[in-house]
């Protein structure tokens, strides 16, 4: 029995024993020859049968273990992963103040026969670096396709045939193409090396005045010409393909800048080509860069020389607004350059002359067929005039006010381009503190603004301005209260031919009349149920009798009263033969013949009125999409008897031809506060 447990407990200890280091199995079998020969010594063979079993296993474990390290000193180590080489990544340096990125281990770009010095720049699929080539030392720019597309066969093809349609070309406002190669996996094209900046730096930095944009455009206009004869499109305008060389703009003398001919570069013919392109690129990407794509470049459609004038004319549209012309996802601006037209540029920077929004409108034009040639662009930008004024001798015009923070009353032209603003959102003349509520022209050119504001601690702040043409305070009246000559809520303003000015106050539900100089004439109305006398009275009009007409909404109805305030008559509309009640009104006119235009919001419909109380046109007024129809219309008829309508709030003005048919709507890109059609051709 005793026998038997020594063996178990010298096969388990060979077991543990097996896993540890040879000095320990040498230790141990040397104490297990001491104790067998102890026990062989004291008490015979049964006792030391233990210590002899445990010295065998140790001996077995120790020979294989030997060997194995005496097989391994004689081969070959066992087989290690491979060694990869060094891969090229980019560390950041600090060179007079700007970054310089070279590969981590100090070693710069190798292209046999350029000294690689720094890298300058980095696109979607390739990387530029500045290089010195070897030959005569002269700087150059290598451009070098990223790692993950070196394997694209179709990229690389792409990138040598940029360099081939590139090498065709020989302007000094284009980037010029040295050469291009490749050696093994690595691909290169050698290009002039331009020291500036790339338009969009300027475009963000906000330096580009009017005059700039011009000449740059100017020499981008120059360069594209050059392109497309040699049967090139570009493909891909836009302001970080456009580069200025640094000192190519400088100071004036007399103030302004100047731009060198020679400084503007247009650059990057990585998908530009004389056939129609795949709509999608290998790498999935479409063709061109969405901000500046042509309607029939994002179609997917033939495009010609054309597509590049309507991407200029964006990159020109961002130039003199400070903001691309489309925004949001790559979807939302394909949809956009498809079926949108943004606002012109003197929509969103007041400065811009005139012929400039008109050429750049033109240029984004959807239809090709309606963008100027380039050589009709160049020869307008060189002899266009920056220095126009904002004084127009419009015959009849169109005056809004809008809630916009730029530009918040706006003077356009009947077809609803703008030609002058009288003021921003702000503190001083000319500006601003509200959009004016109401407003009301006089033969003169100035205009009459009522703009509610109550100011705590100066009562005696006049709520009727009179303003000059260019927004210059003439005089002001109409403080804030309820004494003779004072108002709650001027609502709604008309100027008689006299010069006598009519203002009606919604809070008090009275009109007050005074001269032209701000002195109370007389005051008349009050709250009623008609007959001289309102509830609610939002508009009034003046006739060319002198009668007054006003919009009673509480009543329903239009009251005409005399010049004096005397009652004359009234307009209603029943609801129904069956129906008890009159429908509600929401917007009048009067026009240089005396005609009565009432906007009937129950039936949606304009109706006329002629000077001898019959019925005439019927102009139907569809509600939109977002509009709100419980905010008043505001109309005006020109001299040709035109109707404009705008909801307040709204975005259009809906023109109708005098026989009732919708001509166009005409886009206010601002929420309209008030419209005034003031016609003068007569």
């Amino acid at each position: 029995m005793t026998v038997a447990l020594l063996v178990l407990a010298a096969v388990a200890a060979a077991v543990l024993l097996a896993r540890t280091p040879q000095w320990v199995l040498l230790t141990l079998m040397g104490l297990s020859v001491i104790l067998a020969g102890g026990s062989l010594y004291l008490g015979g063979l049964e006792r030391a049968i233990g210590p002899l079993i445990a010295y065998g296993l140790a001996l077995g474990l120790l020979v294989p273990a030997g060997a194995v390290a005496y097989r391994n000193s004689r081969v070959a180590p066992a087989k290690r992963k491979p060694v990869r080489p060094p891969v090229t990544r980019l560390r950041t340096l600090t060179k007079g103040g700007d970054p310089v990125l070279l590969p981590s281990n100090g070693e710069a770009l190798s292209i046999p026969g350029f000294e690689t010095l720094e890298k300058v720049g980095s696109g979607g699929m390739a990387s530029v670096y500045k290089a010195r080539r070897m030959q005569d030392g002269q700087m150059v720019a290598l451009k070098v396709p990223m790692e993950q597309y070196v394997a694209d066969a179709k990229f690389i093809r792409r990138f040598h045939r940029e360099a081939e349609v590139a090498q065709r070309l020989d302007h000094v406002n284009i980037v010029r193409t040295f050469e291009h190669g490749s050696l093994g996996p690595q691909h290169y094209m050698a290009m002039e090396f331009v020291d500036g900046r790339s338009l969009e730096g300027y475009v963000e930095s906000g330096e580009l005045t009017p005059e700039l944009s011009v000449a740059v455009m100017r020499r981008v206009a120059i360069a594209l010409q050059h392109i497309h004869s040699a049967g090139i499109i570009h493909r891909d305008i836009k302001p970080a393909n456009i580069m200025i060389l640094r000192g190519g703009i400088s100071d004036l003398p007399g103030g302004g800048k100047q731009l060198r001919d020679e400084a503007v570069k247009l650059m990057d013919f990585g998908i530009a080509g004389g056939k129609v392109l795949s709509r999608l690129t290998m790498t999935g990407a479409r063709v061109g860069t969405p901000v500046y794509m042509s309607p029939e470049q994002a179609r997917g459609l033939k495009i010609d020389h054309r597509s590049d004038i309507y991407s200029l004319g964006l990159v020109f549209y961002e130039m003199l607004t400070g903001q691309t012309a489309f925004k949001g996802g790559y979807e939302a601006i394909v949809h956009q350059q498809i079926f949108q037209t943004p606002a012109p540029p003197r929509q969103l920077n007041l400065r811009v002359p005139k012929l400039l929004d008109s050429l750049v409108m033109r240029m984004i034009a959807k239809d090709p067929d309606e963008r100027p040639s380039l050589i009709e662009i160049e020869q307008t930008l060189a002899t266009i005039d920056l220095a126009e004024t904002t004084v127009d001798e419009l015959g009849d015009r169109i005056v809004l006010t809008v809630n916009a923070r730029q530009g918040v009353v706006r003077v356009l032209d009947l077809e609803g381009n703008l030609h002058a603003s009288l003021g921003d959102l702000g503190v001083g003349e000319p500006a601003f503190t509200t959009a004016p509520v109401a407003v009301a022209a006089v033969p003169d050119g100035h205009l009459y603004m009522a703009s509610f504001e109550y100011r705590v601690g100066q009562e005696s702040h006049h709520m009727i301005v009179k303003r000059a043409s260019d927004g210059s305070v003439v005089h002001t009246f109409g403080a804030y209260g309820m004494k003779p000559g004072e108002l709650l809520y001027p609502a709604s303003l008309a100027v008689a031919r006299d010069g006598s000015v009519y203002v009606l106050d919604s809070e008090t539900h009275t009109i007050t009349r005074y001269d032209a100089h701000g002195e109370v004439l007389g005051r008349f109305g009050g709250r009623g149920e008609g007959h001289g006398t309102f509830n609610d009275p939002r508009q009034l009009a003046l006739g060319p009798d002198g009668s007054l007409c006003v919009l009673d909404y509480g009543n329903r109805q239009v009251q005409r009263l005399t010049a004096d305030g005397a009652y004359d008559t009234r307009w209603a509309f029943k609801l129904g033969a069956k129906q008890p009640g009159m429908r509600l009104l929401d917007g009048l006119c009067v026009d240089r013949f005396g005609s009565l235009y009432v906007s009937d919001a129950t039936a949606g419909k304009v109706r006329c009125i002629t000077p001898q109380g019959k019925l005439g046109a019927s102009f139907a007024f569809e509600k939109l999409h977002g509009e709100a129809s419980d905010q008043l219309l505001d109309m005006g008829v020109d001299s040709a008897g035109i109707l404009y309508v705008a909801r307040r709030g709204g975005h259009l003005i809906r023109k109708y031809a005098p026989s009732s048919e919708l001509i166009e709507t005409v886009e206010t890109y601002a929420p309209v506060v008030h419209m005034l059609v003031d016609a003068r051709a007569h």
